[in-house]
Order: C-alpha cells, then structure tokens, then sequence
C-alpha cells in the first residue's frame, strides 16, 4: 500500500471516528433534553389538571369541553374516560410534522421512561401520559442535520486531505526517477529544487551526492589513468635503465678485452723502442712518452670500467662486487673513513643485483662529492623477507629541496627501489649527516 493510500485512509478514519463522535455526544445531548423536556412538561400538566380537577358538580361533559378548548398540550398525553371506561377526550396529535417519524430504535434511544399520572373524578378517569414523540421528533431532525453536516465534513476534508497529499507527495515519483537513473550509471542526473521543505530538502541532498559521486569517480579515473602513465613511465625507465646496464656491460667488457689489449700492446711497443740501442735521443724520448701515456690510458680505462659495470658484479657476485668498489673509493679518498657491513646475502636476480650496487655506488658518491663527510657507513643485510641497504654519512646533511627537479641521483635511488617493489626513505640524522634506507622485498 502506497503511503498516500494510508495517509488518506488515516485523515479518513480519524474524520469519521470525529463525526461519530459529534453524533454520539449529538445523542446524548437529545436524550438528555427530552427527559428534561417530557419531565417539565408533565409536571406542569400534572400540577395543571391537579388543581383544575372539580370535586363536584362540574360533569364530565364539561371538564371535556374544556381540555377540547386546551389543545395539544407539548411532552403530554391527555385522555378523560367515563366511569365504563369510554372515552370522553383525547389529545389531538402534533401537527407541526405530519409523517415524519424518527426510526423506532432511534426513539428507543432518547425517549425516557414513561411516566403515567390518573385522577378521579365524579364522572370518570383523566389520565395524563408523559408523550415524547415531538421531542424525539425534534431530535431525530437534529440528528439528521448533524449527520448530513458530518457527511459534508468528511467528504470534503477528505478530498482537501487528498489533494493536500498528492500534492506533497507528487515529487517523490520524480525522485525514483532520479534515482533509477543514478542506478543506470547516468551520474549526471539531478532533480529540481522543490518548494517543500521536506521534497526540497531530499532534492538538496540527492543533487549533492550524485555530484560528489560523480567528482570522486573523475577523480578515481584521472588518479587510474595518472597511475597508468606512471607504470608506462616506469616499465619505460626500467627498459632503459636495462639497455643502459647493457651498454654498460658491452663497453666494460669491450675496453677490458681489446681496447686494453690495444693500449698494452701500444705500450710495449714503445717500450721496445724505447730499449734499441741504436734509437737517437728523439726517437726514445717519443717512444717513452707514448708507453707514458698509454700506461696512464690503461690506468684511466681500468678506473672506468668499474664505474661502467664491475666485471665482478657478473663473475662474483653483490659482495665483492661492493668489496672492491669500497677498495677504489678508500684509495681515491684516503682521507674519508668508510666501514662496509655485509651480511649473509641471498641469491639475488640480476635486475636487483644492479639495482642494490647502483644504489650503495650513488649514495656513497652523492656523501662523498657534496657531504663533506670524515666518516661512511654502508651496511647490507637480508631479513626474513626483505633485503635492507643502509648508507649514512656525518657530513651536512641533504638541502631541504632535494626532492626537487636537479638532483637526479637521489630521485634515481627511488625509483630503482620503486621499482623492484620496494622504497626507499632519505633524510638527514641528528646530530648531522644524512641517511638513505632501501628495502627490497625478497622473491620467495
């Protein structure tokens, strides 16, 4: 059942329990007055006949001649018999409302009890009955009266409730609209402001969700396809960070193998050279500057190569890897202190192998090139499901901007950490330096 069907069946019940109501106090309020009605009339018709009863001497015909002239007399019945019972004098009838009789069991309900008086006479018998047909006459018009006024009321309240209801409820149909609508995916449905408090209020509210709803889903979709562009940007910087390793690995592996071949053949050729004895001055002083020179080629092509790719990263292994990186640095920078700690280290894939070396090889390059460190500290250790690097210095720690564009060695180490599935957390340590911690989750 609709809720407009139970407010008006509601206002309908409550109007016709209030109509019943005025009827039932309508016949009380009847009842009552035509007790008293009947009561008053035949006490004083009663009090009347009382005093104008002859004692002797006035006959029958005559006292009937009088009640004759009385009339009817209202709430009384009056009859006057002779001493065989017949009848001298009867009351004549109301004749105000001819044929109008109120049902039998409405007069039931308001007439009294009746009331019955006799007095003798020399010639007979008056006897005086309380009648309240004309009362009960009045009332049943009244009663009538009062229920086509009940019936008025009630239809035209209820078809005022109706219309009231309808119009209040006329804008939730548009609201269930509104809300399929929503439920077909249409997020840019909206419904009209509504003068009603309540429907205006409702239209408020549903307007406002649909609009934070459909911001939130733009929202999630540019936040997926930003997401999208950032996994397309990472699987591309891993590809090139791949290739480059690559490169990397073909250039070492091609300076170690012939380009120093080359220049050590190129060196003892000019040693030679150097060592004829039948060579001038000029001749052995060039030759000795070309074995120099390519003495100091080969040197430089050997500090190169490690900072291209280790060959021990591929033939030995993450620690020594790290091992001889610490030797070159401690050699180069013999006045900084650096402590390596590496523990028992898993197998490792060769994507994180790079991944951790590059990482140690930036962050220990970044302290030793801008920290003005005395002191570093490189620890390595497998946990139970992650791989932790830590490197710390005690120089002046990092410039508060270093998220920035322009320092690309540290937004590196973040995202090589990102990207094997790991982060990385950089910061400055009290009391000075700063800190770089990497975890990379181990594959089980």
């Amino acid at each position: 059942m609709s809720l407009r069907m139970q407010l008006n069946l509601l206002v309908a019940a409550m109007t016709a329990i209030f109509v019943v109501a005025l009827l039932a106090m309508h016949l009380e309020t009847t009842r009552s007055s035509v007790r008293a009605e009947v009561e008053a009339g035949n006490r004083v018709a009663t009090q009347l006949f009382a005093n104008l009863v002859p004692d002797d001497g006035v006959n029958g015909r005559g006292f009937g001649e009088f009640l004759s002239r009385l009339g009817h007399v209202r709430a009384t019945m009056i009859r006057l018999h002779d001493r065989n019972g017949g009848l001298i004098y009867a009351s004549p009838p109301d004749v105000r409302k001819p044929g109008r009789e109120p049902p039998r069991w409405y007069a039931d309900m308001v007439a009294p009890e009746p009331v019955h008086r006799a007095f003798q006479t020399p010639e007979g018998v008056l006897d005086i009955d309380a009648d309240p047909t004309s009362a009960v006459r009045d009332g049943w018009d009244g009663a009538l009266h009062m229920f086509q006024f009940g019936a008025v009321i009630f239809v035209l309240g209820n078809l005022l409730v109706y219309w009231l209801v309808w119009r209040a409820t006329q804008p939730f149909a548009r609201i269930v609209r509104g809300l399929d609508e929503v439920q077909r995916g249409d997020l840019r449905a909206r419904l009209p402001a509504y003068w009603r408090a309540e429907a205006g209020t409702i239209a408020l509210a549903f307007n406002r969700m649909t609009r934070t709803i459909e911001e939130n889903i733009d929202a999630r979709q540019q936040a997926l396809e930003a997401q999208l562009r950032l996994e397309q940007n990472r699987e591309l910087a891993d590809t090139v960070r791949a290739r480059i390793e690559d490169e990397r690995r073909e250039i070492a592996r091609e300076l170690h193998d012939e380009t120093g071949q080359s220049v050590t053949a190129i060196k003892s050729l000019a040693l030679a050279l150097v060592r004829r004895t039948d060579s001038d001055e000029t001749t052995r002083g060039a030759a000795q500057l070309i074995a120099d020179t390519a003495g100091k080629l080969y040197a430089a092509m050997h500090g190169l190569i490690p900072r291209l790719r280790p060959l021990t990263l591929d033939s030995l292994g993450l620690a020594d890897a790290l091992r001889e990186q610490v030797g070159d640095w401690r050699r180069r920078h013999p006045a900084v202190e650096i402590a390596l700690d590496l523990g028992l280290l898993p197998a490792l894939g060769e994507t994180a192998t790079v991944a951790v070396y590059r990482i140690a090889q930036e962050a220990v390059t970044n302290a030793l090139r801008h920290a003005d460190a005395r002191h570093i500290g490189i620890t390595l250790e497998a946990g139970s499901s992650a791989l932790c690097l830590r490197v710390s210095d005690d120089g002046i720690g990092l410039p508060v901007d270093w998220r920035l564009a322009g320092h690309y060695g540290l937004r590196g180490i973040v995202e090589r950490a990102q990207a094997l599935g790991g982060e990385a957390r950089i910061g400055n340590r009290e009391p000075r330096g700063a800190s770089i911690e990497v975890e990379i989750p181990l594959r089980r």
